[in-house]
């Protein structure tokens, strides 16, 4: 849909800024001064070609102002706080076969069952990762800020057991107890998790900010329990979970979204058995591992290679980027919007100069008898320069303010995607204003300046 109305904003743009440039490269100059010789008075052919202009102008203003909204909302975007520390941070995916050694199937029933094997793989990955030279620590979690993650319902103990359409949802990822100091995320409240949280301790689970204040805002969350509920998990499996500790918020959802309630599970803490299908959550796992300074990426990334392939020779990597590239890659939307907007409006000033140039040098050349009896009549050169240059200011800020009346109700189109900035941002509309004045002022002042230069013996000699 984008793609399409832009597409028709260009192809109007063409139309209306070709058309005045072509009309005046095809005028004869003959016929032109007859029809100045009869008055002032613009003809309709005159009158159509002002149209274009004015109509030209509004389009290009229209566009300049998505495109001032777009980029603003960028550069806020890149001033965001995710929440955590992106710097040096590498990541990377692994996803281990649903099936082979990896997976069980359950005897009686649609369940599938992870095998110690799971664990045994990515606990040997992040201890040999965290012992390379260059590695300050490393860690796991099934869903990187702007990556899948698994939302679960869940019922608090000792609260009255709500329906099951109910029950209050969370985002949550199953993580190595390193996680919080890989990522840089603080903690606020309790403790974090540490590897003393096994599947033979009780079960723990540390939330963020944004939880406490949906489910807990006037209590302390420490040493309350909830149970997470995948169903169809069996009940044994079902196992309460002691909310041990409250983290800082990040961006799960990107950038320019609110943070989102999070729940932290170690991955040495999960059900045995899942329903058909579902196992796959516990056997995909972004890695994060936080580089020292001067770390060649390279260098650390080959190294990796090599330790997957020893641990498992058919195990692939997917997905290496650095944290700050994910982040990049998550405002890919807007990035687009505002590219696809650039082009477009960069076609539309530039035509809208063509158009502005092309009228006034048909005025200029179809009132040449006029500016030489002006001039004859002792007329300054900047009389006649004002004069020109007055009927293209009266064309373009026509242009400009049906242009802003116009903008006003198309940008609200894209306010969705608008981040820090509204749709009606008076800096923004004000910037462009001016911008396209004064490319307007550019594009007439040649022909102006070439009415001052005219011999007024010459011009008279045209009637």
């Amino acid at each position: 849909m984008v793609v399409f109305t832009l597409g028709i904003s260009l192809f109007t743009t063409l139309l209306f800024g070709l058309a005045p440039a072509l009309q005046a490269s095809n005028t004869d100059l003959n016929n032109a001064l007859r029809d100045g010789a009869r008055g002032t008075a613009p003809s309709s052919r005159g009158m159509m070609r002002h149209f274009l202009v004015v109509s030209e102008v509004a389009l290009a203003m229209v566009l300049l102002v998505g495109t001032g909204l777009m980029i603003n909302t960028m550069l806020r975007l890149r001033h965001v706080n995710p929440g955590f520390d992106t710097k040096n941070l590498l990541t990377m995916t692994f996803q281990l076969p649903e099936g082979g050694k990896y997976v069980e199937r359950v005897p009686g029933g649609d369940m599938e069952k992870a095998t110690p094997a799971v664990t045994s793989f990515y606990q040997r990955l992040l201890e040999r990762v965290s012992a390379l030279p260059g590695v300050e620590s490393a860690a796991s979690m099934t869903g990187l800020p702007t990556h899948f993650m698994e939302w679960p319902s869940f019922v608090i103990l000792g609260r009255p057991v709500p329906s099951p359409d109910q029950r209050p949802n969370a985002a949550c990822a199953q993580v190595s107890p390193n996680i919080f100091r890989t990522l840089g995320i603080p903690l606020k409240k309790g403790r974090l998790l540490d590897e003393h949280d096994t599947s033979a301790a009780p079960w723990a689970i540390v939330v963020n900010q944004a939880f406490v204040r949906l489910y807990f805002p006037n209590e302390n969350p420490i040493g309350k329990e909830i149970r997470l509920r995948y169903d169809p998990y069996p009940t044994e499996e079902d196992r309460p979970r002691q909310i041990v500790g409250v983290v800082g918020d990040i961006k799960q959802r990107g950038l320019a979204r609110e943070p989102i309630p999070f729940m932290y599970a170690s991955f040495l803490q999960q059900p045995e058995v899942y329903p058909g299908g579902s196992v796959v959550a516990h056997l995909w796992q972004d890695l994060a591992v936080r580089m020292a300074p001067g770390a060649r990426v390279g260098d650390l990334t080959k190294a990796i290679r090599q330790i997957v392939a020893e641990l498992d020779p058919d195990q692939p990597i997917a997905n290496v980027m650095s944290m700050d590239q994910v982040l990049i890659h998550d405002l890919g939307e807007n990035r687009s919007y505002m590219q696809l907007l650039s082009i477009f409006a960069a076609a539309a000033v530039f035509l809208a100069g063509m158009g502005i140039y092309g009228v006034m040098s048909y005025f200029v050349n179809q009132h040449t008898h006029d500016i030489g009896i002006r001039m004859a009549l002792g007329a300054h050169p900047s009389n006649i320069l004002g004069w020109v240059g007055g009927l293209a200011a009266k064309l373009v800020l026509l242009g400009i303010f049906v242009g802003i009346g116009l903008a006003l109700g198309l940008t609200r189109v894209i306010s969705a995607v608008l981040f820090g900035v509204t749709a009606t941002d008076p800096a923004t509309f004000f910037i462009v204003a001016v911008a396209l004045a004064l490319v307007a002022c550019i594009a007439c002042y040649i022909p102006a300046r070439r009415a001052t230069k005219l011999d007024p013996l010459v011009s008279l000699r045209y009637e």
